[in-house]
Parts: structure tokens; sequence; C-alpha cells
């Protein structure tokens, strides 16, 4: 009786056992979850930078985003690069071996793909406001003006960084765990 209640438990557990190509659609998971963990981030740190006493808000916050973008941007266009290509890749590769249930799985890869690039393609929107707070670095100006100049960015660095995440980065990081969760199953 306990043998075979040993290998039905093994059968039942089966799908759970990780496999080689699990390891491979796995991978846009994890960078948009970088992607949405970053973005997330950004609002408690830009918020707590714009908020601060006394006001660092002028010439320090444009000379730390013109510090930050260099290293931050190929950053956060490789994470969602890769993010896109691989979701691609995994959906092709599961539509390839294609049996009723990966063809139906691979669609949640393919729609996080498109989703993804979704987030290169508003890069432009948030590039804008960013460029223009970096741009107070060279310490030109007054420093109540540049306070009031990245202020005003901020906002709209806030309103496009925040439809984007909503709209962009959490759907396409929901299609991935489906098509993540969904491929251990028929894998």
């Amino acid at each position: 009786m306990r043998v075979t209640w040993v290998l039905s438990m093994e059968q039942t557990m089966a799908p759970l056992q990780p496999k080689g190509g699990h390891f491979g659609l796995i991978l846009p998971l994890c960078t948009s979850s970088a992607t949405v963990g970053l973005a997330l981030f950004q609002y408690p740190l830009f918020s707590s930078m714009l908020s601060a006493t006394p006001s660092i808000a002028g010439a320090p916050f444009s000379r730390f985003w013109a510090a930050f973008i260099k290293p931050a941007a190929p950053f956060f266009a490789s994470a969602a690069l890769v993010s896109a290509v691989s979701g691609v890749i995994c959906g092709r590769w599961l539509h390839t071996h294609a049996t009723l249930e990966t063809t139906d799985v691979s669609r949640f890869y393919v729609y996080g793909a498109v989703l993804a690039a979704g987030h290169l393609a508003s890069m432009p929107a948030v590039a804008g406001p960013i460029k223009r707070m970096a741009d107070g670095a060279n310490g030109d100006g007054d420093d109540a003006a540049i306070e009031k100049v990245n202020r005003e960015e901020m906002k709209t660095w806030f309103l496009w960084h925040t439809v984007r995440t909503l709209l962009v980065d959490i759907p396409a990081l929901w299609c991935f765990a489906e098509g993540v969760a969904l491929s251990f199953w028929v894998v």
C-alpha cells in the first residue's frame, strides 16, 4: 500500500521537478521582476530627495540625475531588451515544441515580450524630463530657478514613470509569471 502511495505521489509531483527547459523559461520573468522592482524603488528614492530639508531639489538634484543616468539608462534598457528578446525566444521555443498546452502558454511569453518592448518605446517620454533636470547640473543660474524647474520636471517624470509602470511593466511581469507558472506544468 505504501509503495502505491509513493508512486502516485511521484507521479503527482512530476510537473514540479525542474527540467532543463525551465531555466531558460524563467529568464524573462527574472529581468521583468528586476524592472518592476527598480521602478517601484524609484518612488521612495526620488520622493525623499524632493522632500529633504534643507532642500536638495536644486543643483544637487541635477548633479545626481546627471551622474545617475549614465550607468542607469543602459542597465534599464538592457533589462527591458533581455525581457523582450528572451520572451520572444521562449514563446518561439514553446510554439515550436507545439502541443495543445505549450501553444497556449507561448502566447503569455509573446505578450510579455511586446509589453517589455513597450518599456523601451516609452523611454523618450521619460528621458525628456531627466535631460532637463540634468541640464541644471552645470551650475548656471540660481538654485531657486533650478529647483523650480526640477520640481516641475519631476512631476512630469513621475507621471510618465507611473503610466509606464502600470500599463507596461506590471502587465509584462504578470504575463511572464503566468507563462512560467504554466510552463512548469506542461514542459
